[in-house]
């Protein structure tokens, strides 16, 4: 029996999505829950072989097109202004921990016997550590704004873009993989660059101004997907792999005051696709060999956690980092990342002997255990890291804090102006920094407003109000959650894009909630009367018939929160 894709992909979320909410329960992560989905399906593919729906083959052209959204959502989100803040540290730790556990692995499968091209494949699967983990785990514990995870999280990036020069070198290595010349390689990896660069600071603003200028979603989420996938491919075809143009597509949207719109509009499908890779990643593990070498595998995953966490503080503390935070960021790096499975799949999926195809399978099923170890990993390296510098900023002020300085934004901080309050003004773009700087009672921060370590110590003291004008609620719900923790009577404002969202926000201790269609509502009946007047027409009736749009009402006071919710 052969099956589609599509019969895949509906496997997948068919059982998927009950084991996430079983899951759910004992607090486990939704990617967690599909590269168990992935496993189960794998095993019922092993054990009835005809039954070809689940099989990682019939899901491989999507996991590749989820390996692409997934390094084209690390691109936008990649901050390069704080990176270069950070640049010295975050190289001396990326070149020391990427050297050192390339070396270490390759050292180990050279004493174990391994040829030269497998123990090279191994310290390449090594190196890797899950950005998506640490990232969600960095966000969940309201640390990724501190120091020591913004360095966690450029590492992750460096190893990231790693991974295309990686892949050519194991082609280079291995017999028969007809690599190509390094000299090919760097011209092409200069080229990707340059016109990055070239994309990021002169064509990609002006493209974007004029698609969102057709008011037509689905064209800028098709712009933004053809760019993702485009890059892919040429870079692919370049011979340099299709994860070093999905990065660079990332890198040169990310740039633009669009950014925070690209990312909305792209997110549901970014999720998806992460769904299908990590279920697809799922499939190749196999239980049946992990019960068959339950020794070999568990001191496997426990000599790969321990020494790629002791390889990654010991670089955290050349980087400046004291001794117990570095073992603490260490630990963050701990687990072997997804990536690892395109390493592993280059440099071993295709060997024919028995000790290549051994090793592979060795590998895939550490890979697999180590991301499902990776929240735990978190949650002890979280004991050693240090208290936040926001945390000393006890004193109260009347500042108003506006976060993005779009058209919503832009309009918002006018009418605050306007009123003689103090502003601080936070944005990742210059540009739209640059009409504000200088003036009177207003202060301009260009970076995250999640990173509230970099941000908070310039105010000098708690903000009286903070406006999140972007539209995405899962951000604005964790800025909420951790500033409202440091100051719970702090009152927050932000927008919702949707209805759906408004709870979301409101549990996070969001105050007062903008829903852009409540808010369209509460708009079209004054338009509609006046259309219906300009057109000639009686609309008595619509008033008659006391059809009128009226605010909905706040909720009423909950007993359980210190905090009532009110939507305007």
């Amino acid at each position: 029996m052969t099956h589609g894709p599509l019969a895949a992909v509906l496997l997948v979320f068919a059982v998927g999505l009950p084991l996430v909410l079983a899951m759910h329960r004992l607090r486990v992560g939704a990617l967690t829950a599909y590269l168990l989905t992935g496993a189960v399906l794998g095993t019922i593919g092993r054990l009835v072989p005809d039954f070809g729906v689940a099989s990682p083959a019939t899901l491989q052209p999507l996991a590749e097109i989820g390996a692409s959204m997934l390094l084209f959502a690390l691109g936008l989100e990649f901050d390069l202004h704080g990176l270069r803040r950070r640049l010295r540290p975050v190289l001396i730790a990326s070149a020391a921990q990427i050297g050192l556990t390339c070396a270490v692995g390759l050292g180990v499968g050279v004493l174990l016997g391994l040829p030269f091209a497998y123990a090279f494949g191994l310290g390449c699967c090594l190196t890797m550590a899950s950005t998506l983990f640490v990232l969600r785990g960095l966000d969940e514990r309201g640390l990724r704004s501190r120091n020591e995870g913004q360095l966690a999280v450029g590492l992750c990036l460096v190893q990231d873009v790693m991974i295309a020069p990686m892949l050519l070198a194991i082609s280079l290595v291995v017999p028969g993989a007809g690599g190509r010349s390094p000299w090919a390689v760097a011209v092409g990896m200069a080229a990707f660059a340059a016109v990055t660069w070239w994309f990021r600071n002169m064509l990609a603003g002006l493209l974007i101004d004029r698609i969102r200028a057709l008011k037509v979603p689905e064209v800028e989420v098709a712009f933004a997907v053809t760019v993702a996938l485009g890059a892919a491919w040429l870079s692919d075809l370049a011979g340099l792999g299709t994860a070093l143009g999905a990065f660079c597509a990332g890198l040169a949207l990310g740039g633009t005051e669009h950014r925070a719109t690209i990312e909305a509009h792209t997110r549901p499908l970014q999720g998806l696709m992460a769904i299908v890779f990590f279920s697809a990643m799922g499939m190749l593990f196999d239980p049946g060999y992990v019960a068959a070498h339950p020794f070999t595998v568990a001191v496997a995953l426990a000599v790969a956690l321990v020494v790629k966490a002791l390889i990654a503080a010991f670089a955290f503390r050349l980087a400046g980092m004291a001794p117990r935070t570095a073992l603490g960021a260490g630990l963050l790096l701990g687990s072997i990342g997804e990536f690892s499975f395109v390493i592993a799949a280059a440099a071993f999926a295709g060997a024919t002997d028995v000790q290549g195809q051994e090793l592979y399978r060795l590998l895939i099923a550490i890979t697999c255990l180590g991301l499902a170890l990776t929240p735990l990993l978190t949650t002890v390296a979280v004991r050693f890291l240090p208290a936040s510098a926001i945390e000393q900023v006890t004193s109260h002020g009347e500042t108003i804090v506006v976060a993005g300085l779009g058209p919503v934004g832009a309009a918002t901080v006018r009418a605050l102006v306007a009123m003689g309050q103090n502003l601080l003004l936070v944005d990742r773009n210059p540009r739209l920094l640059d009409g504000w700087r200088g003036q009177d009672g207003i202060i301009c921060h260009q970076g995250r407003i999640e990173d509230m370590d970099d941000w908070l110590p310039v105010l000098g003291h708690r903000p009286a109000l903070v406006v999140l004008t972007f539209p995405i609620a899962d951000t604005s719900a964790a800025v909420a959650r951790r500033l409202t923790a440091i100051d719970p009577g702090l009152v927050v404002v932000a927008r919702s894009p949707y209805e759906r969202q408004i709870d979301l926000l409101s549990a996070a201790g969001v105050r007062h909630v903008i829903c852009d269609e409540r808010e369209t509502a509460l708009a079209l009946l004054p338009v509609l009367e006046a259309a219906l007047t300009e057109a000639g027409r009686d609309h008595r009736r619509l008033r008659s018939t006391n059809v009128t749009l009226q605010r909905i009402p706040p909720a009423p006071p909950d007993p359980t929160v210190d905090n009532p919710r009110s939507v305007t």
